[in-house]
């Protein structure tokens, strides 16, 4: 008999589907003051799980999707951070890269959409990400 050691690998959620990072983005369009206030609605469990993955692997899921929609998770994940238990996510807050992403679209740095962000945050990363990393 032999004994070993074993070590759990670590696995990567699924990426979010589209029709969740639509579902999440239409909650983004909305004004902040109608975000539901204390929980995220049904269908958004499978983003809570991916929310503090790496740039590298929320690029791809980025990619192909339009700069509005883009923009509207933006304004999503800003706000499920700042009224959702659970949700807060850093310097790794997935607007960051949403941000990096829209800036070869020329769709950023955007002055009005960084006031807003500023606006409804308290996370220091936001827009920008940790200057350090």
């Amino acid at each position: 008999m032999s004994l070993g050691t074993w070590t759990p690998t670590e696995t990567t959620p699924q990426p979010p589907s589209r029709n969740t990072l639509i579902l999440a983005a239409s909650l983004g369009l909305n004004d902040a003051h109608s975000f539901p206030a204390h929980a995220a609605p049904e269908g958004l469990d499978e983003l809570q799980g991916w929310l503090k993955q790496p740039r590298s692997l929320w690029q791809p899921v980025l990619e192909p999707l339009e700069t509005d929609i883009l923009v509207a998770l933006i304004r999503f994940f800003t706000l499920a951070e700042h009224h959702w238990a659970g949700w807060e996510a850093g310097d790794k807050n997935p607007a960051i890269w949403i941000c990096k992403a829209l800036k070869p679209r020329g769709a950023f740095p955007d002055a009005e959409l960084t006031r807003w962000i500023k606006a409804h945050t308290d996370n220091r990363f936001l827009p920008y990400g940790n200057p350090l990393a």
